[in-house]
C-alpha cells in the first residue's frame, strides 16, 4: 500500500505543472455554469432541466476521459516510458497508480459537475426539484460508471497513442447518447460508456415518483447490474494482464 500511495503521489507531481489538474476543475465548472445560465430563461420544466444536464454530462464524459488519458500518457512518452515502467517493483501497480490518480481527479470533477450544479440550481435559480442525496448519488453514478472507461482509454493511449484514445472517445460519446434511447435497451450493460447515463436515468425515474415505470424497470435492474459488474471485472482484468507484458511502444517526435 505504501508503494501504491507513492505512485499515486508521483502521478500528481507529474500533473502539477500541466493542464490535467486544471481541466478537472474548469471544464466541469464551465459546463455547469453554461447550463445554469441557459436554464435561467429556458422554458423547460425543472425536472426536465436536471435530466437534460445529467444526460449531457454522461454523453460528454467518455470523450473527456479519452483526452485526459491521452494527455497523461503523453507525459510518459516524453521520457520514452522509461520513468513510468521502472518506477515500481510490481508492474501492475504502475498502471493501477496512474488509473487511481486519474480516478481521484475524475471524482473531484464529478463533484463539481453534480453537487456543484445542484448548489447553483438551488441558490441561484431556486428551481431545484430534487433533494441533496439525489445529486450525491448522481455524482457517484457518474464517477463509478466512468472508471472502466478511464482504464480502457489508458490502454488505448499506451498501446496505440493519443489519436486512438480521442477517436474512441468520440465514438463512445455517440454510443452513450444512443444507449439512452430505446436502441440501448437490453445491450447497454455491456457498453461501459453507457453506464453513467443509464444509471442516472434509473435514479431520475425513481426520484420522479413514477412507481409504475420504476417497478417495471426495477425488475430487470439486478440482472443488468450483474452484467455490468461482470463486464467491468473482465475488461479491467484483461487490461491488467495485457499490461503485465507491456514494454512500451515506439515514441516518435
Amino acid at each position: 500500500m505504501r508503494e501504491l500511495a507513492r505512485l499515486i503521489h508521483g502521478e500528481f507531481i507529474k500533473m502539477r505543472h500541466t493542464k490535467l489538474l486544471w481541466m478537472h476543475i474548469f471544464v466541469p465548472a464551465a459546463g455547469a455554469a453554461v447550463f445554469l445560465l441557459y436554464y435561467g430563461y429556458a422554458p423547460w420544466s425543472a425536472e426536465g432541466k436536471v435530466q437534460g444536464y445529467m444526460e449531457s454530462v454522461a454523453v460528454a464524459y467518455p470523450f473527456l476521459a479519452g483526452l485526459v488519458c491521452a494527455m497523461s500518457v503523453e507525459l510518459e512518452e516524453e521520457g520514452h516510458m522509461q520513468t513510468f515502467l521502472l518506477s515500481g517493483r510490481r508492474k501492475y501497480r504502475l498502471f493501477l497508480g496512474k488509473w487511481l490518480a486519474l480516478g481521484l481527479c475524475s471524482l473531484a470533477a464529478s463533484a463539481i459537475a453534480f453537487p456543484g450544479f445542484a448548489a447553483g440550481y438551488e441558490f441561484i435559480l431556486r428551481q431545484n426539484p430534487y433533494p441533496a442525496h439525489f445529486y450525491i448519488l448522481g455524482w457517484l453514478a457518474l464517477w463509478g460508471g466512468q472508471m472502466v472507461v478511464y482504464a480502457f482509454h489508458l490502454f488505448l493511449s499506451l498501446c496505440f497513442g493519443k489519436a486512438a484514445s480521442m477517436a474512441a472517445g468520440i465514438v463512445e460519446a455517440v454510443l452513450a447518447a444512443l444507449m439512452l434511447t430505446g436502441l440501448g435497451d437490453g445491450c447497454w450493460p455491456v457498453v461501459p460508456c453507457a453506464w453513467s447515463g443509464r444509471w442516472s436515468s434509473y435514479l431520475l425515474l425513481y426520484e420522479a415518483g413514477d412507481r409504475g415505470r420504476w417497478s417495471a424497470a426495477a425488475r430487470s435492474l439486478p440482472a443488468q447490474l450483474a452484467v455490468c459488474a461482470a463486464a467491468a471485472v473482465l475488461i479491467t482484468a484483461g487490461i491488467f494482464i495485457w499490461f503485465h507484458y507491456y514494454e512500451g511502444r515506439q515514441c516518435e517526435e
